[in-house]
């Protein structure tokens, strides 16, 4: 008797409780995609987000664009509430969209400002669009999509890399360089390959071709295509001696391309020291030393000039049989 009251004591609240949810849900604008770009009048945001409509009694999905204004970040965002009747919700916002004017202007701000919003997560992916930012909102792309494009070009081509905030931070906090997977949109979307970030500025940008080299240095290649040549496997071993550091790469092929060994290892070190000369590191080359305890170096001159580079490598021809099968 006593179990049958209390249920029925119960129920009502469970009821009540599950009416509430989903109320909110139905009230909340969750944002999917941010984009900053900055100009002479100040901010321009604009945000992709997921309305919850009701529709003969089921919550449906609807894809809406914002944009506004603003002379900071705060009034920009200000403007962009009043603008949607729905909470705007950016817990769930799974990347953020820079342009170079956003980046070289005012990426001091931008970081300070959304590490002191509680409400956003720092695990979303950052990148940069080359081009004007509106073409990509009024396409209505969302995050997903970028997403899968930057993936799948860094899994089976190895012409971008994807960073999110947090990794972006911890590069760009404890060596002062970092970078950014770079995105245009002509007809459809289409990778440009990295941007070099330091010093919260834009450095340079590595082609495509250029990015598939450092991610072989990396040893962050699954697959690529280099010079008309399929790569299927690499692993990158670096060794270090005194103030010497050998990249020791082991790579399978499809088929070898004439000196292919020779190219590969003439424009490896091509890029490695041409951003040696502007002082920036990119593969991080002076932390690594230091990781190793090499210090035969004097405290005077910059370590990342001193390094000397050398390169072993070992190319194996593969036949692979289905991608014969699928090409005939």
């Amino acid at each position: 008797m006593k179990k049958s009251k209390l249920l029925l004591i119960l129920l009502p609240l469970l009821l009540i409780t599950g009416c509430s949810s989903y109320i909110e849900l139905n009230q909340l604008g969750i944002v999917n995609l941010l984009g900053i770009d900055y100009k002479e009048d100040g901010y321009h945001l604009y945000i992709s987000i997921i309305e919850g409509e009701k529709e003969d009694g089921t919550l449906s999905k609807n894809t809406t664009v914002y944009d506004a204004t603003g002379d900071s970040l705060d009034q920009a965002f200000h403007h962009l509430y009043l603008k949607s009747n729905k909470k705007i919700y950016l817990s769930h916002m799974d990347a953020l969209v820079l342009t170079e004017d956003a980046i070289q202007k005012r990426l001091s701000e931008i970081i300070p400002y959304l590490l002191s919003q509680k409400e956003i997560r720092n695990n979303f992916n950052l990148l940069q669009f080359q081009g004007k930012i509106d073409t990509l909102f009024d396409k209505k792309i969302e995050s997903k999509e970028i997403n899968e494009l930057i993936k799948t070009n860094q899994q089976y081509m190895g012409t971008t890399h994807s960073i999110t905030f947090e990794k972006f931070l911890e590069e760009l906090l404890i060596d002062k360089n970092t970078y950014l997977p770079l995105i245009s949109y002509q007809k459809e979307l289409e990778i440009e390959g990295l941007s070099l970030i330091q010093n919260y500025k834009i450095l340079g940008t590595l082609s495509p071709e250029d990015t598939i080299l450092i991610n072989i240095l990396k040893n962050n290649i699954n697959q690529a295509i280099y010079q008309n040549t399929t790569i299927y496997k690499n692993e990158t071993n670096l060794k270090y001696k005194k103030n010497q550091i050998t990249f020791s790469i082991h790579m399978e092929v499809n088929h070898q391309e004439k000196d292919l060994a020779k190219n590969l290892e003439q424009d490896m070190k091509r890029l490695l020291i041409y951003y040696q000369n502007q002082g920036y590191d990119l593969m991080k080359l002076e932390y690594r030393m230091h990781q190793n305890h090499l210090f035969s170096f004097r405290n005077k001159q910059t370590l990342l000039d001193q390094i000397k580079l050398k390169f072993e490598l070992e190319i194996k021809t593969t036949d692979n049989y289905l991608e014969r099968k699928l090409s005939t």
